[in-house]
């Protein structure tokens, strides 16, 4: 029988601020271009995905734009499902670039794609609220924060606004965690997106004020390091038993510690498509839990099957 797999972390359309409003538009043909993305697929992410100087750190950026053209629009998105088999793949839309709106909508057109939200910060608090209730009844599954993109940290009263509304009702709540620069220096964008609102502890802090809600710190806390033996250790110390993290930008080794370290019911498959090309990212997992059959089920599936409420 063939495995079923939810990829819990995707991107459909342009999520940086220069958005070009490619969701349902023909994807972008480029010739090759250097991607490190791609050599860090091919390397087995086995190292952190950070650049040397701001020449490299620039390539990075580059890169990262030109694989939301090509690869981030529904055509390409629904081809990468079919490629890989993948059965569903959760879609995270980041305001102010990309919205719920557009996720519900491929949603209908590409049955495969289970839309989140993202809180509308630009409004007043009691409205951003409402939308997100709205949004809920329309079909949203969980909600998706990046304090960077959205220049707004965890720590935030609207943060904490946006976040109530769906940890009350027992939904999933998942949050950009790594200190990442999105924009070059000379980008009109780069004030709008401070990396170190991405830090570790922010999320930290969102934890202990709600202990008890669905809390997914992306990346296992951070993609540019070792950042989830911090987000381990905090978890263990104050016995907190409802964080999730998931597996993207991690090689089977890793996916193996993290397992040990947060439980492998907590523990969601995830690529961050299109930044990563997904196929390397089930390769890993499996090669992570080949000896493993009932563990694979459930980092694959069955974790992120039961707190979307897929069988409800």
């Amino acid at each position: 029988m063939r495995r079923r797999i939810i990829d819990f972390h995707t991107h459909l359309g342009d999520i940086f601020h220069g958005n070009q409003n490619i969701t349902f538009k023909a994807p972008r043909v480029y010739p090759p271009f250097p991607d490190p993305f791609e050599a860090l697929s091919r390397d087995r992410y086995c190292r952190p995905l950070i650049a040397e100087d701001q020449a490299a750190q620039n390539v990075l950026i580059d890169a990262g734009q030109k694989r939301v053209w090509a690869l981030g629009g529904l055509a390409s998105t629904s081809q990468m499902l079919t490629g890989c088999g993948v059965d569903f793949a959760v879609s995270l839309p980041v305001l102010p670039n990309t919205s719920f709106e557009e996720a519900l909508a491929a949603s209908k057109l590409e049955p495969r794609l289970i839309p989140f939200t993202s809180a509308d910060f630009t409004l007043p608090t009691a409205q951003m609220q409402e939308k997100l209730i709205q949004d809920i009844r329309l079909g949203a599954r969980g909600l998706k924060l990046h304090p960077i993109l959205q220049n707004v940290p965890l720590t935030d009263p609207r943060t904490f606004a946006a976040v109530e509304v769906f940890g009350q009702r027992g939904m999933p709540i998942t949050a950009h965690c790594g200190i990442n620069d999105y924009y070059k220096p000379d980008s009109p964008y780069r004030h709008l997106a401070p990396k170190e609102y991405g830090e570790l502890s922010h999320m930290l802090s969102l934890i202990a004020r709600y202990p008890d809600y669905i809390l997914i710190p992306a990346h296992a806390g951070g993609d540019c390091g070792w950042e989830y033996e911090s987000l381990a250790e905090a978890i263990h110390k104050h016995g907190w038993r409802n964080v999730y993290t998931d597996t993207s930008f991690k090689n089977a080794a890793v996916m193996r510690e993290l397992a040990t370290l947060f439980g492998a019911d907590r523990l969601l498959f995830a690529s961050d498509y299109p930044f990563d090309g997904v196929a390397r990212s089930i390769e890993e997992c499996e090669k992570a839990f080949v000896d493993q059959p009932d563990v694979a089920d459930m980092v694959f599936c069955q974790n992120a099957a039961r707190i979307l409420r897929l069988d409800d």
